[in-house]
Formats: C-alpha cells, sequence, structure tokens
C-alpha cells in the first residue's frame, strides 16, 4: 500500500498532519476539530460519515496534490454521501470562499475608476463568479439531481450524455486572473494585503481544480456505473423481451414517430429530419429517444428492418 493512502485503522490527526490542504475536506464532511487519538473509522462513525467514501475522497485528493496518476477504488463508495461532500462543497465556494475574497479585493486595491486596472480585475473577477455560479446550478439541477435519480431506483434506457460545465478552459480562467494581478496591476511598495489576495487565489484556483477532478474521477464513473445496473434491472425484470412484433408495432408509434423513423431508415441525420419535417433539432432528438425506447431497438439498422418489416418503407428507399 502507498505510504501516503490513509486507511480506517490510521489516527485521524495524521490526516491533517499529511497536508494541511486536507481540513477543507474534512470540514465538508461536516467533521470537527477534537479527533483525539481516535482512528479514523471512529471519527467517522461519531460523525455518521461513509468511511469508505471519506477515505476515498481524501486519499484522491492526496493523490491529485503529489500530482500521483493512481485512482481510488470506488467499490465501496457511497453515492449519496459523495453528493453530500460536493454540495458542501459548492456551499462553501459560493458562500464563503468567493464572496470573502471579493471583499478582500476591495479593501487591498483602488477599485475606483481612477484605476482602472484595479476596476477591471474586480470586473473579471465578477464575470469569472458568474461562471461559477452557471456552473454550480447546473451541476446541482441536472448532473447531482440524476444522480440521485439513479440511487432511486429511476430506470434509463440508455446512458445520459451528463457533463460538466468545467474543463481546462474553466480553471485557466482563474489562473488567467491571477496571471493579471502579477503582470498588470502597478503595487506601490510592500502591499501585504494585496499579497494575501494573490496567494488566496492560488488556493481557490487550486480548490476547484481538485474538486472538478473528484467529480470527473469519482462521480462520473460512479453513475456510469449506477446506470448500468438499472439498465440491467430493467431488462431483467421485463425478460429481455422489448422488441417490436410486426403485428403490433406500428400501433406503439404516433402518426409523427412513424415519419421520423421512416427518415431514420432513408438515411437522413436528425438536422435533415428536421428541416424535411419543419420541427426543431431538439424536437427529432425527443422523438428519437421515445422510439428506441418504445421498440428497445437503439440502431439505425434496426429502425430501417422495423420499418421494411411494418411495409413503412421499401427495401429500395432503404440507405444506411
Amino acid at each position: 500500500m502507498d505510504r501516503n493512502e490513509f486507511k480506517p485503522t490510521d489516527r485521524f490527526y495524521r490526516i491533517i498532519e499529511c497536508d494541511y490542504r486536507l481540513m477543507q475536506v474534512v470540514a465538508r464532511f461536516n467533521i470537527t476539530m477534537g479527533f483525539g487519538d481516535k482512528t479514523v473509522s471512529e471519527v467517522c462513525h461519531m460523525h455518521n460519515v461513509d468511511v469508505h467514501t471519506f477515505l476515498a475522497v481524501v486519499n484522491q485528493v492526496v493523490y491529485d496534490l503529489n500530482a500521483s496518476p493512481k485512482k481510488v477504488s470506488l467499490d465501496l463508495v457511497n453515492m449519496g454521501s459523495l453528493l453530500d461532500y460536493l454540495k458542501r462543497t459548492h456551499t462553501y465556494l459560493m458562500d464563503h470562499q468567493l464572496p470573502q475574497m471579493r471583499k478582500t479585493l476591495f479593501t487591498a486595491m483602488d477599485c475606483s475608476l481612477q484605476n482602472e486596472v484595479a476596476f477591471l480585475l474586480v470586473k473579471y473577477f465578477d464575470m469569472y463568479v458568474a461562471e461559477v455560479q452557471s456552473h454550480v446550478a447546473h451541476e446541482e439541477h441536472e448532473v447531482f439531481a440524476y444522480a440521485e435519480s439513479l440511487m432511486s431506483g429511476s430506470y434509463v434506457e440508455e446512458e445520459k450524455q451528463v457533463t460538466h460545465r468545467h474543463n481546462s478552459d474553466f480553471v485557466a480562467k482563474l489562473h488567467e486572473l491571477i496571471q493579471m494581478f502579477l503582470q498588470y496591476y502597478p503595487q506601490e511598495g510592500i502591499n501585504e494585503e494585496l499579497n494575501d489576495v494573490v496567494y488566496n487565489l492560488y488556493r481557490i484556483e487550486e480548490d476547484i481544480r481538485i474538486h472538478c477532478q473528484i467529480e470527473d474521477e469519482m462521480l462520473l464513473p460512479l453513475v456510469r456505473k449506477l446506470e448500468r445496473k438499472r439498465m440491467s434491472q430493467h431488462h431483467h425484470t421485463d425478460g429481455g423481451n422489448h422488441t417490436a412484433t410486426a403485428e403490433n408495432a406500428s400501433k406503439m408509434l404516433s402518426d409523427r414517430e412513424q415519419a421520423i423513423a421512416v427518415c431514420v431508415a432513408k438515411g437522413l441525420s436528425n438536422k435533415e429530419i428536421a428541416d424535411q419535417l419543419n420541427i426543431s433539432f431538439n424536437t427529432v432528438t425527443t422523438h428519437r429517444r421515445n422510439i428506441a425506447r418504445k421498440l428497445n431497438i437503439h440502431s439505425s439498422a434496426g429502425i430501417a428492418i422495423f420499418c421494411v418489416v411494418n411495409k413503412l418503407v421499401t427495401l429500395e428507399e432503404i440507405k444506411l
């Protein structure tokens, strides 16, 4: 086992001794100080925290801080506990870190219109905060809500393309703000408050980067795993026999869905279908999902066969 990987029998205080930055991870699991000589397992039990999820997050952060390519095992991770941790990270970021940073900016700089550089730096910071707010809203309303629906047993007919509005650009924008301070702000003399601003911006940048890593390397794989489980359960429950028969298949589709199925069989793209039927691209996409769900057919070739069997098209019209 890697010497930096913590386990349930380790003394809890050694986590903070390993790296003080792990204090934020501990706090986001609602674990307070005063660990005494208790083990990780004992402290987690006292605070009603899932020990496997806690250790998985802590160890993944340790790997990230040490620039290690290793990833933790997700076999015992509880998705509900992980979501709670990620939500608290959002709350800390939006309710404490960024508002406090903005106050510090105004204290450390002359942000009047006369100081054009300071004015623009604060404006850039506000624009970045707005982007973070959009990112957080997207995650909580789309990604987190979808994960919770899977946990509650919701059925999915196919893997949903859950995405994060963060990538290298998302973190890079904050780093760009830091570079602007270093390169362009005319600091007169030693300004300890301004130095603290830049230092704390580096810490926020690191915090956001690690948060994104936890989402990408832990949450998304768990979502994919649970999606596959739900699809397998549904297939097993229904005997795996959702394929439409020639006698009743055409009755399963609305007139609009039949028209779209015909277009698919003829080899048209979603955009071409939208243009031909005078409907929106998103409407075509929705209808195609409904067709796949009703017929349990997820390929263009399968839809083409369905259309031929049900005499919606002739063999000569098929284009694959």
